[in-house]
């Protein structure tokens, strides 16, 4: 499914907080920009989403380097040198010898630092421990290597005994730690420590990580000395799946062929080396690699391999246990942002996989089965189960669907007014069907999908005002229009909007991801009528295209739902007098509904009022200033046109009824003269 035009969409941008937050987002994730919400969506192109291999994120594969059991080393508040909290006399010995550091007094920083340390426990206050690791880093200044290791140790020591660590120096230990490797050239050790600095949620140590692999990828030699280390082959493998664009296809060559010179078989992280070898063309290489592992991802890239060797079905098998390998909840954005096509929101590998298998169901006709996956993933890919629900489904098909996946009652409705939470996916996919029911004239069966009181309520309204519309006399049905058609103008977007192209009920009408023209050569806007969605070639349903021409909005306009109040404002026009005031008021409504949309409709509505309406005090402002229509004086003027009408007939015709009696009189008495001769 493909459109010409640019997407776009309404979250905003994430608050960080700490330098050490937006330091990790500058280096370890995408760029972002913000704005409007740009939607994920996998649907405008099939081919290509089958074809590619989304790229992951370095924090989520740093993060999980290692796996370690949750401890009190944690993420603090900032760094320990931080002006005292008190004015005792711990603090201020602790201020005096930061302030050496500070000057570049080392020497006498280390001599105070340690003096502090040498008193009794109860006598360091609260700076104990942040003293000990400031004598550690005083150390590493002075190239005392070992001893400042084991200061650094000591610290976690005493986290991990229970000293309060409101700073998290414990967890920062680490990484100061492996600073000192890493100077020392043992890049391996450092890698460690940075992992598990990481391990515990540390973006300074998922920081640290990706600038050590980009020293290994600089350094040959020293990637040499470190490349048999496991957890060195698994962070390298992870920065190429996850950093591949900082590197040029030539030097990702390169790394690709010195890994497979060096026995495939031995290397760790086979997976993640598999993807970005598939990434960069490398199939063979990605086949081989796959094949070592029965991971998530590494059936994810049989599936693709699957693909382009033509084998659907050992490509839905692939699929089929990628889906199953990858946890539920598995987030790659790791409560920050992804960027997948510039898209903000979770990335859920299993999401993506299962809207994969959802592309391989609508190519086989399969549409209610592509729902179910879509709409599992409807946190992530909502746009494409809404087009699978709205435009391919039958009404019977999702109403089927919705009863027996989403019952009513299974999530709950956010307050009013808080404009920025999204309502649940749950009542967003019963109110769209809600949506089809009513714009099929099936208004009955659309209410119990409107779990919104107020929209419940309102949808009533135009239920009843519909079906008061055939019955009765004309000017009752006119007002039973008219009330359906002022309902449709205010609420349309709510009761009868498309959740997609046109109206784009998911933003509230805001944005148009569609619109109906393009930019020429000189960025001048050329208006062309409105296209619908283009399906892709070899990878839609066989009658995919003639379900979407059956669901297509009509009109096939913007904000179609005023040209629907604008229809049903000209149906009660024509069952009106068209001399009374509420002909007129009618008309002027209407043309005030669709003038700025269509300014040719209300031209025509204008002209009609001008032909066959009586004059109005208002009408030089038509279809601005508009009266309520006077429904009760348009049925006294419709009897006084009857009764003058009756009158009308009457005198046109009694001449003829005068003279038809004349002769009907000398008929009867010629018969009676002839019968009396006889």
């Amino acid at each position: 499914m493909s459109r010409s035009n640019t997407k776009t969409d309404p979250r905003g941008c994430l608050r960080l907080r700490g330098t050490a937050w937006l330091l990790a987002l500058a280096v370890a994730l995408p760029a972002q920009a913000c704005g409007p919400d740009f939607p994920n969506r996998l649907l405008d192109d099939r081919a290509a989403v089958l074809q590619g291999l989304p790229e992951g994120t370095f924090l989520f594969e740093s993060g999980r380097l290692l796996q370690v059991t949750p401890d009190a080393l944690v993420e603090g508040s900032g760094a320990p040198d931080e002006p005292p909290r008190g004015h005792d006399a711990a603090s201020l010995a602790y201020a005096h010898a930061a302030e050496s550091f500070h000057e570049g007094s080392f020497v006498a920083a280390r001599a105070g630092f340690a003096a502090l340390l040498a008193r009794p426990a109860d006598q360091q206050g609260d700076r104990g421990l942040a003293a000990r690791y400031s004598l550690a880093r005083t150390l590493r200044v002075l190239e005392q290597g070992p001893a400042a290791e084991l200061e650094f140790r000591r610290v976690r020591e005493a986290v991990l005994a229970g000293a309060a660590d409101p700073e998290g120096l414990g967890l920062a230990s680490f990484g100061e730690e492996a600073r000192l490797r890493l100077e020392a050239g043992e890049a391996a050790a450092a890698v460690r420590l940075y992992a598990e600095q990481a391990a515990r949620g540390s973006a300074q140590g998922s920081t640290s990580l990706l600038l050590v692999a980009r020293q290994l990828l600089d350094d040959a030699e020293l990637r040499g000395k470190a490349l048999g280390d496991a957890l060195v082959q698994r962070l390298l493998a992870a920065y190429l799946y996850t950093r591949a664009g900082e590197l040029d296809a030539g030097r990702i060559d390169a790394l690709l062929d010195e890994v497979e010179a060096q026995a495939i078989v031995s290397f760790d992280g086979a997976d993640r080396l598999a993807a970005a070898a598939y990434r960069q063309a490398r199939y063979d290489l990605a086949a081989a690699l796959a094949a070592r592992t029965d991971s998530a991802l590494s059936w994810w890239v049989r599936a693709k391999l699957a693909l382009r060797a033509g084998d659907t079905a050992g490509a839905r098998e692939a699929y089929a246990k990628a889906s199953q390998a990858f946890p539920q909840g598995e987030d790659w954005a790791d409560g920050v942002f992804y960027t997948d096509d510039y898209g903000y929101g979770p990335f859920r590998p299993r999401c993506r996989v299962e809207g994969e298998i959802a592309i391989l169901a609508l190519q086989r006709g399969d549409y209610v089965e592509a729902l179910g996956f879509l709409y599992a993933g409807a946190e992530q890919y909502w746009e494409d189960a809404a087009y699978v629900a709205e435009r391919v489904l039958t009404p019977d098909e999702l109403k089927a669907f919705v009863d027996a996946n989403v019952p009513a009652g299974t999530a709950a409705t956010p307050a009013a007014d808080d404009a920025w939470v999204s309502k649940p996916h749950v009542q967003r996919l019963r109110e769209l069907l809600a949506r089809r029911l009513l714009r099929a004239g099936r208004g009955d069966e659309a209410m119990a999908y409107f779990d919104d009181q107020g929209l419940a309520e309102s949808a009533r309204r135009y239920v009843d005002a519909m079906a008061a519309s055939t019955r009765g006399g004309r000017i009752a049905r006119a007002e039973a229009l008219f009330t359906a058609a002022g309902i449709a103008r205010d609420q349309g977007m709510e009761l009868l909007g498309f959740e997609g192209d046109p109206d784009y009920a998911n933003y509230g009408g805001n944005y148009d991801l569609a619109p109906p023209g393009r930019y020429d050569d000189q960025s001048n806007w050329i208006p062309e009528p409105r296209k619908d969605i283009a399906l892709p070639a070899g990878l839609a349903g066989a009658d995919e295209a003639t379900r979407l021409t059956a669901s297509r909005a009509a009109p096939f306009e913007r904000f179609h739902y005023r040209y629907v109040a604008t229809d049903l404002a000209s149906r009660a026009a024509d069952l009106l007098p068209a001399r009374s005031q509420a002909f007129a008021a009618v008309l002027c409504k209407a043309t005030g509904w669709i003038n700025a949309r269509d300014h040719a409709r209300g031209e025509a509505l204008w002209l009609r009022y001008v032909r066959e309406g009586a004059f109005v005090p208002w009408a030089g402002d038509f279809g601005y200033s508009c009266e309520v229509p006077d429904f009760p004086a348009a049925e006294k003027r419709l009897q006084f046109e009857r009764m003058q009408a009756l009158r009308h007939a009457v005198n046109v015709a009694g001449p003829w009824v005068l003279g038809l009696g004349v002769l009907a009189a000398i008929v009867i008495v010629l018969r009676r003269r002839r019968r009396a001769v006889g």
